[in-house]
């Protein structure tokens, strides 16, 4: 009995020693006191029964207890317990612990810490550092020292950070002894004791707390040396300026030629640095609606849903100050012994980070409004993801405001604006300016810390808490004509099935609907509560300078957006060595400034608020029309052929009111999304803003906010324009006119010659929809692209009618886009003279079209088929064109399977053919369509199915592919065996599903049929960021939507060029043996099961494919390549 006591009582305390302590050391309160008492790792070590750490066939804990673990490759080969299997599950506990440290109860963390590490989990360094820096904060020696202690006997290997977290200790203990111990450590791991301030993560107050230790021992602290980069092969002469090469080229000495800023007005962007500054310390923006009321009862619908909700914001905040209340009775009680550690609720962690008014506020704003707006609710773990977006970036703003870090980037940021301002600009790119700049202002600490996006298990259990609270608490009156009377929930929690899962759903009560569908479209001051982090900025972006550092001002953010809880990336990430010319490429397409094209904002506005128009893809409302009450059953004996009858005629009824609903709500969707486009690009009408930039998993760039943005539909594309604009010149009106044919679609595939003919042939009607655009003969209605025509319409006839169209400042970007870049890309790595020949990349007179080729090919097939009487090929005269393969030809570089590419044949061919022949006549055409390409490029499909097959190989072998880009960027394939793990909240149990578990297996198939498109699409971002790098040493305007690339008229012909030649300059790289012996190196030798169950061994370069005979500088002639 007395055993199990005493087993129970090590347990609790974990690591502590048995052995009796002063008072003043078990308290904490050891300030200015005489005591030296240093506990070495070997009490930390000690185990009660004496075993070793490997004995018991797992890892055992530091008082014995020994857990069943194993190694995790992924994280370095950490062990790993059982409770903790996957990184997911980790980083719950890590952000639980990360919540406790931030509210300041370190004595609260580290018992949840020792729980997972009694049962033989290793935890990363950083994780032991966040809680010695805790208790460096608590002044509390002992337990600070017990931890250091504790690190070797988990085989925790202390960095530089964790000697910085020590004397931090040193210096607010004054203990001048232990200082002097740490800093003959730290000489002995060979780090030098005078960079610590620039090489730890630390705020303001602790790097007052190093200074107090370096100043007391004379040390002066001194910035470490510019570590050596060594970039890319691809863009090593970009950076190296002391070549012979850079010293006679003048244009090559500078990074940036020309000031960023240039004509904008200095004055409004400093003025804007504070409004920006403001909105994202609020979190949110106000967008005002463009709706334009119906009738005069908006204001009655507006006080209605207005003072509800700030009702039903009081309640919740009662509710959950009482919430907040218990917790914290929780935690005395816990600090009392009179409760066990594991009392504590499950969300406090997370709900303590804000007051309950912030919880309340942004429940009813951000999420109740999103729930009102859709008339079947939103699903639970939809409303977590939401909340996760907005409550994290609010909890870190937090604590980089509490750390010193939003002062300091203020403080920085006005340099920085100098520096983009200024005509004697620096030759550092932006990401080293600000490096220097940041480490020139070491003292008020670093701008970001480790701190771990929440996983969905974290967001499931916040939204479930939140929910709970809101359906007790918010309130309606059962009749409104009595609002004092009765009163029943706002909202509800339902469960809807959806192909046989049950989900659960947050619904409102159909008058709360009604009543903000009332106030969007009869109220004159409604407006949007929008995201800070979904909004354009006001001021350039901050650059990127890490993985987690850059883009918003003080916003969190990433530099790549994972998928959830796909946590292996984000590790390659911070593991690679150099992404310097990543982040230079992202920090130029992002610093181009912006305006609203003002004339077609307001045109738009009008269609949307009277109806809108499908044709000009301005949706409207498609309203559920009346219908008649279903006649009611039969009855009466004998009527059995009529009940059926009754109700096939009921069924029929319901599908197609089924269908309506379906039609309602999709068109209610786009309308809201219009409304929320033309409403925020209406509210920046007056202003330069910028869209900063991230990028997919792949590498692919895109701007972060999604409503106003290039990357977007026609309308969304229109509304834009550059916010500075340049002389046309003397091509710059050529060019606008080739542009507007291209993007009239009638002639894009003609000679460029034949396109400027064309558009001086219609400039009649150019000019008349240019002043006429919604009475006239509507012209631009014709397009493709109806609004952007419309928009160069426009530019096209302010420049003629300027008297100097050369002298004309034109604004508006001219695109020119890559003939079918993903086959270009194969075509050129595979060296495939035919297949370049269809893709444009050799010189000719007029531009190849591949679908029109391979619709050839596929019809002369068909024609000696029926020939030779094969029946489909028969039924299938005159019905292949370029219509019906284009999609598949499209696709089938990105990896599209025969089955893919059948249906979409089918939907081509559906009503031209009888329904009967559909799937065979499909199967037929896109077997045709495969051995076409396969002749056209061979070289190529040899490729894709090295690729493949190379796919296979690993994953079989139990590993995701990964690859590095010939920019550095690490790309991980996030396909995984799908996972499960269930969350139980207050209001339901969740099963969350998670498809990049690390954890699980890699899922063969996904894999194998992702690599093709993945690698194209990682090799397509190398070029547009190469293309944008030496655009920015050449001073061009540049950005891009993937293949599509935009700058100014006058500047085309140097982008085309630039262009050019960095695709030249990359598959001149030896792109295919660097991927096969990084393969090699990575999976070569891993053992596989082979399709017959033998056991094979991973090989790659005895099987890279030949290539052909393409001479890759053929492209720089060629005219048709990107136009």
């Amino acid at each position: 009995m007395l055993q199990c006591r005493a087993m129970r009582l090590a347990r609790s305390i974990a690591i502590r020693p048995i052995i009796s302590l002063p008072h003043c050391w078990t308290t904490g309160s050891c300030a200015g006191r005489n005591e030296h008492f240093r506990p070495s790792s070997t009490l930390a070590e000690a185990r009660l029964d004496g075993t070793s750490p490997n004995d018991a066939g797992g890892v055992a804990s530091p008082n014995g207890v020994v857990g069943v673990t194993s190694p995790d490759s992924s994280t370095g080969g950490r062990q790993r317990c059982q409770r903790l299997k996957s990184l997911r599950e980790e980083y719950h506990v890590i952000s639980a612990i990360d919540g406790f440290l931030a509210l300041g109860l370190v004595r609260h963390a580290e018992p949840h810490f020792n729980q997972y590490r009694r049962e033989g989990h290793q935890f990363d360094v950083g994780l032991y550092n966040k809680l010695l820096f805790g208790w460096a904060e608590k002044n509390n020696r002992i337990r600070a020292t017990l931890l250091l202690g504790s690190m070797s006997a988990d085989g925790v290997e202390p960095n530089f950070s964790t000697y910085a977290a020590m004397l931090v200790l040193c210096g607010r203990t004054k203990d001048w002894e232990m200082a002097e111990k740490m800093i003959k450590v730290i000489e002995q791991k060979g780090y030098n004791i005078k960079h610590v301030l620039h090489q730890s993560e630390l705020s303001q107050s602790q790097c007052s707390s190093i200074l107090e230790v370096l100043n007391q021992f004379n040390i002066q602290f001194e910035r470490p040396p510019h570590p050596h980069l060594l970039y890319p092969r691809v863009v090593r002469g970009l950076y190296d300026c002391n070549t012979a090469a850079a010293k006679n080229d003048p244009s090559k000495q500078s990074a940036l030629p020309n000031p960023p800023l240039r004509g904008l007005d200095t004055s409004v962007l400093e003025k804007n640095v504070k409004r920006q500054f403001d909105i994202e310390l609020q979190g949110h923006e106000n967008i005002p609606s463009i709706i334009k009321p119906k009738s005069s009862d908006g204001k009655k619908g507006l006080v209605d849903i207005t003072d509800m909700k700030l009702e039903w914001k009081n309640a919740l905040s009662e509710a959950l100050q009482k919430d907040a209340e218990e917790s914290q009775y929780t935690l005395e009680a816990i600090e009392a012994g009179t409760l066990l550690p594991r009392s504590i609720p499950r969300y406090f962690p997370f709900m303590g980070l804000l007051s309950p008014e912030e919880w309340a506020d942004i429940l009813i704003e951000e999420i109740v409004v999103k729930v009102m707006e859709q008339s079947e609710g939103l699903p639970v773990t939809y409303v977590g993801t939401v909340l996760k977006d907005f409550v994290w970036n609010k909890c870190v703003i937090k604590q980089l405001e509490a750390r010193g870090a939003i002062s300091k980037c203020w403080s920085m940021y006005q340099q920085y604006l100098d520096y983009l301002v200024s005509e004697n600009s620096s030759k550092l790119m932006a990401r080293e300016f600000w490096n220097d700049l940041s480490n020139s202002l070491v003292l008020q600490g670093s701008l970001q810390f480790d701190i771990r996006s929440w996983p969905t298990t974290v967001q499931t259990l916040i939204a479930g808490t939140l929910l709970q609270r809101l359906i007790e608490t918010a309130k309606i009156p059962a009749n409104f004509s009595h609002p004092n009377g009765k009163t029943i929930p706002a909202f509800y929690h339902v469960y809807q099935f959806e192909e046989f899962k049950k989900t659960g759903y947050i619904t409102a009560h159909p008058h709360v609907i009604k009543m903000v569908r009332r106030h969007f479209t009869r109220s004159e001051s409604s407006h949007f509560r929008m995201n800070a982090t979904i909004l354009p900025m006001l001021i350039p972006p901050k650059p990127w300078t890490s993985v987690t550092n850059g883009g918003y001002f003080i916003s969190p953010g990433s530099i790549v957006r994972c998928y959830s809880d796909s946590y292996q990336h984000q590790l390659l990430l911070e593991q690679a060595e150099n992404l310097g010319a990543v982040y230079d490429a992202l920090n130029y397409v992002g610093s181009c400034p912006w305006r609203m094209n003002t004339k077609i904002l307001d045109l738009a506005v009008n269609v949307f608020n009277n109806g809108g128009n499908d044709e000009l893809q301005i949706p409207s409302v498609k309203e559920i029309p009346f219908e008649e009450p279903l006649e009611p059953p039969p009855s009466g004996k004998g009527e059995a052929e009529a009940m059926v009858q009754w109700a096939i005629k009921v069924r029929e009824k319901r599908k197609q009111r089924r269908v309506l609903q379906k039609i309602h709500r999709e068109s209610y969707s786009l309308w809201m999304d219009m409304l929320y486009k033309l409403s925020m690009t209406n509210h920046y009408r007056d202003d330069v803003f910028w869209l900063p930039h991230n990028l997919d998993f792949r590498g692919r760039a895109y701007p972060v906010p999604p409503h106003v943005t290039h990357l977007s539909s026609d309308v969304g594309r229109s509304l834009l324009k550059f916010g500075v604009g340049y002389p046309l010149g003397k091509k710059g009106l050529d060019w606008l006119k080739i542009h507007i044919v291209n993007l009239h679609g009638g002639l894009k595939k003609a000679p460029l010659q034949k396109r400027l003919e064309r558009a001086n042939e219609m400039l009649p009607a150019i000019l008349e929809s240019a002043d006429r655009p919604m009475d006239g003969k509507q012209w631009w209605q014709t397009s493709d692209d109806p609004w952007q025509t419309l928009a160069c319409c426009m530019e096209i006839a302010s420049a003629i009618r300027s008297g100097s169209p050369e002298d004309f400042v034109s604004s508006i970007p001219v695109h020119q886009d890559g003939s079918c870049n993903g086959p270009q890309h194969y075509a050129a790595l595979g060296r495939d003279v035919w297949g370049a020949r269809q893709v444009n990349l050799l010189p000719q007179d007029h531009p190849e079209d591949l679908y029109a080729a391979v619709a050839s090919l596929v019809e002369e097939k068909r024609r000696r088929d029926a020939m030779n009487g094969h029946h489909e090929a028969s039924v299938l005269e005159g019905k292949i064109h370029r219509k019906v393969v284009k999609q598949t030809v499209m696709t089938v570089v990105y990896g599209v399977t025969r089955v893919g590419g059948r249906l979409q044949i089918a939907k081509q061919l559906h009503g031209a053919i009888p329904d009967k022949e559909l799937f065979s006549c499909a199967n037929y055409v896109v077997g045709c369509v495969f051995e076409s390409l396969r002749e056209m490029f061979t070289n190529a499909r040899q490729i894709q199915d090295w690729l493949t097959e190379s796919a296979r190989k690993i994953c079989r072998a139990g590993k995701p592919v990964e690859w590095v880009t010939p920019l550095g960027l690490p790309v991980v394939q996030p396909y995984h065996k799908r996972s499960t793990i269930k969350v139980k909240t207050n209001l339901q149990q969740i099963q969350l599903v998670n498809h990049c578990d690390t954890s699980h297996p890699p899922d063969v198939m996904k894999q194998k049929n992702a690599i093709p498109p993945n690698f194209v699409h990682s090799l397509d971002s190398t070029h547009m960021m190469l293309t944008a790098l030496h655009c920015q040493r050449a001073g061009v305007t540049f950005v891009a939507v993937h293949d599509s690339y935009w700058t100014h008229a006058c500047s085309v012909d140097l982008m085309n060029k630039l262009c050019r030649e960095q695709f030249v300059a990359l598959h001149s790289e030896p792109l295919l043996s660097d991927l096969g012996e990084l393969f090699e190196a990575k999976f070569g030798g891993l053992k596989y099961k082979d399709k017959e169950n033998e056991i094979q061994t991973c090989s790659f370069m005895d099987t890279l494919p030949s290539t052909g005979d393409l001479e890759l500088k053929k492209v720089l002639e060629s005219t048709y390549f990107f136009s």
